[in-house]
């Protein structure tokens, strides 16, 4: 697994790669019957630099019993044309103007009819083998609430930087979760239809913490189900809302964090605060003191030891090698 992962932090992840070789399932003819259906569903909106990878990710699964469904806010790009280039593929898309991220994905979720239901960003994309490892894991364990893997943090131009779980340790810890102690990579997440319409769709009110919300409310039903593999890969970059969002979106993840604990601040929020901070004092070297920036750097590289105590870095991911001493989270 190693030799893997330092094989591909070598070289950039791009959907293209996954295109020239589409993923060869292993499904013989007499188990198609059984699997479940896959609606994945793509919010998207003036996202046409990354759309057409992240559309052919889904389609290079060669999967067979996919509903993929587009939901375009309106663009003016070139996403429409993308669209209609693999229509063929798409159960179904629409490009009208809609209330945001969490609307346009409610509405890609109302008219889905699958057992396992995902959402993938335009900017993000699938790996080889996702929906069949998905698949599997449906089928051995039906009752869980959902369904996560590990993936790639790649940057803007598709280069990775580094798994997302330590050690490729994917697991779960609800009471980490809700503290902002723990994360979930959302395009490697699957759910489960049966515990999505007990929980409810996603909170059209969250910006930032959507995703975070929902895996909190439907892990309360039933536990999720982990899967040790690689399933997806997650661009950041500096026009992804998770990095523009500054401080409105630590205070939505705090709020978030208050509703399931019943706490004003959380150990993991009061991180995320010091972090963004840290990082506000970096980027303004020219409006700080530099004896207050000291202080801070201090002060932050104190936070990084509290998180490393919980296997975080200090902005909540996943740190990415275990901390000295460190336990695994159950």
């Amino acid at each position: 697994m190693k030799k893997i992962r330092e094989s591909l932090k070598r070289k950039p992840l791009s959907p293209k790669t996954i295109v020239q070789s589409p993923n060869v399932n292993t499904f013989l003819p007499t188990d198609i019957e059984s699997l479940p259906k896959i609606s994945v569903v793509t919010p998207s909106y003036n996202q046409g630099h990354f759309l057409e990878g992240c559309i052919d990710s889904v389609l290079a699964q060669n999967y067979p019993k996919l509903e993929y469904i587009i939901i375009d806010g309106g663009s003016t790009d070139q996403s429409v044309d993308i669209i209609r280039k693999y229509e063929e593929g798409i159960a179904l898309w629409v490009s009208e103007p809609d209330e945001g991220q969490s609307h346009a994905v409610n509405k890609g979720f109302e008219r889905s009819s699958g057992e396992i239901v995902a959402w993938i960003n335009a900017d993000d994309f699938y790996l080889p083998g996702a929906f069949e490892a998905i698949a599997r894991a449906y089928q051995e364990n039906p009752a869980a609430s959902f369904y996560f893997g590990d993936g790639w943090r790649v940057d803007e131009d598709g280069r990775s930087k580094d798994g997302f779980f330590p050690d490729h340790h994917v697991c779960f810890d609800r009471i980490g979760l809700i503290f902002g102690l723990n994360y979930i990579l959302q395009p490697a997440t699957f759910i489960n239809r049966n515990y999505l319409s007990k929980a409810g769709f996603l909170n059209p009110s969250l910006r930032y913490g959507m995703d975070t919300d929902l895996w909190i409310r439907l892990s309360g039903i039933t536990p999720p189900e982990p899967v040790s593999a690689f399933l997806a890969a997650s661009r950041e970059y500096g026009a992804t809302k998770t990095s523009k969002g500054s401080f409105e979106r630590v205070e939505e993840l705090r709020r978030i964090a208050q509703d399931y604990s019943g706490l004003s601040m959380t150990p993991g929020t009061m991180c995320y605060f010091l972090d963004t901070f840290h990082r506000l004092v970096s980027d303004r070297e020219d409006v700080y003191p530099e004896s207050f920036k000291r202080q801070v750097e201090i002060f932050w590289g104190e936070t990084a030891k509290l998180m490393s105590n919980f296997g975080c870095r200090t902005d909540g991911f996943p740190m990415l090698s275990k901390p000295q001493g460190g336990k695994d989270k159950q």
